[in-house]
């Protein structure tokens, strides 16, 4: 374990020292806490942004000033070139705020990547059959086996709300990776869901939190076609892929008929 030695007094304060540092050329800050805001409850996100890569080992680093935990991604120019984002972290990215920018050099690649990175406004069909296979299957393999396993079916059921949020976030076009931010938009615009998942979280009845997950997913999916039928063929479509029913159905006829 290596020994935090820091002793810069706030948020600031760092900033500034880095500021210094001939090989960073960018700091941007990002999350629910500004970087003058010292307040205990919550950490602090932000990225340091180096002219070329310090290290193919780690992409970040945590640590405390004062009593403020510390979220610090360790970034370079390159993670920024590529046409899609590394990993869906690197997302945030696209809602930071610069706090120092060398020659312009963090203006230019976050323009950029607000323009190779931004995520379709409509879904693709690859996400529309995925999001409906998913939450389907989900419900098919609790449905029988809810008592089996209580502990494993309690775990399952809170760990697909995880990705139930992702997928709604999705559907309505919100800004990724940003739960507190889904759950305060269901909260102010979709009253209805906003109730259901209190239930769910309210209550320890296992048949109730199972029902409550049923009527998010039914919620979710219902503009988009609703869940996977069981009279339904559903294709894997690729993530570039698009439905061509012709092409299905001599799919379908070669293995069926």
């Amino acid at each position: 374990m290596l020994k935090d030695i820091n002793s810069f007094k706030d948020i600031d304060s760092f900033i500034e020292h880095l500021k210094k540092k001939d090989d960073i050329v960018g700091i941007v800050e990002y999350g629910g806490r500004t970087h003058s805001d010292m307040n205990i409850g919550g950490d602090y996100d932000l990225t340091v942004i180096f002219n070329k890569p310090i290290s193919h080992n780690f992409t970040g680093i945590h640590f405390h000033i004062g009593r403020i935990p510390m979220d610090c991604m360790l970034l370079s120019v390159d993670d920024f070139l590529s046409d899609a984002p590394l990993n869906e972290f690197l997302l945030v990215h696209l809602n930071c705020k610069i706090l120092f920018d060398r020659n312009n050099i963090t203006k230019d690649i976050l323009d950029k990547i607000k323009k190779t990175w931004k995520t379709p406004e409509y879904l693709s069909d690859y996400e529309i059959n995925t999001f409906r296979f998913t939450f389907q299957h989900i419900i098919d393999k609790l449905e029988h086996r809810l008592y089996e396993n209580e502990l494993y079916s309690k775990y399952f059921i809170f760990s697909s709300f995880d990705w139930f949020l992702q997928c709604y976030a999705r559907i309505k076009n919100l800004e990724r990776g940003k739960p507190k931010v889904h759950l305060n938009y269901i909260e102010n615009n979709d009253p209805e869901l906003s109730n259901i998942i209190n239930q769910m979280y309210s209550t320890d009845d296992l048949n109730i939190q199972f029902e409550m997950l049923k009527r998010c997913a039914y919620h979710m999916l219902q503009p988009i076609g609703g869940l996977w039928q069981r009279d339904e063929i559903l294709f894997y479509v690729t993530p570039g892929g698009k439905i061509i029913d012709a092409e299905q159905r001599s799919v379908i006829k070669l293995l069926f008929e």
